[in-house]
C-alpha cells in the first residue's frame, strides 16, 4: 500500500521498521477447578511512516522519495470516493454442480 500512495502523491518520504507485538491470550476453563491457561506470543509487525517533510536520512529504513517523472499525482478527494465494489460483487458460494 505504501509504494501505491508513493506513486500518487509527489515528495513522500519513508521510513520502515520492523518489529514484534506481544500478545497475551487469556482462556477461562468451561469447567470448574481448572486452572486459567495464558498463551503468549511474538507477533511480527511493519510499520511505515510517509512524510512530505524530510525524515532521519540515516535511519537505516529511509528510502528517498520517488522521482517525480514516476508518480501520477491524484487529487486526495478523487481517492476517498467509492469507487463501487470491483469485480465480481457476489458474495456467494459459487454456481452448483447439482446432485448426481
Amino acid at each position: 500500500a505504501a509504494e501505491v500512495i508513493k506513486r500518487r502523491f509527489k515528495g513522500l518520504h519513508q521510513i520502515t521498521k520492523l518489529g514484534n507485538q506481544e500478545i497475551v491470550d487469556e482462556y477461562e476453563p468451561l469447567e470448574e477447578g481448572l486452572d486459567k491457561v495464558t498463551d503468549v506470543r511474538q507477533v511480527p509487525c511493519m510499520v511505515i511512516t510517509l512524510s512530505k517533510d524530510a525524515l532521519d536520512k540515516s535511519d537505516k529504513g529511509y528510502q528517498e522519495p520517488l522521482d517525480e517523472a514516476l508518480v501520477t499525482e491524484v487529487d486526495p478527494e478523487d481517492m476517498a470516493k467509492s469507487r463501487g465494489r470491483g469485480r465480481g460483487g457476489g458474495g456467494g458460494r459459487g454456481k452448483g454442480r447439482g446432485k448426481g
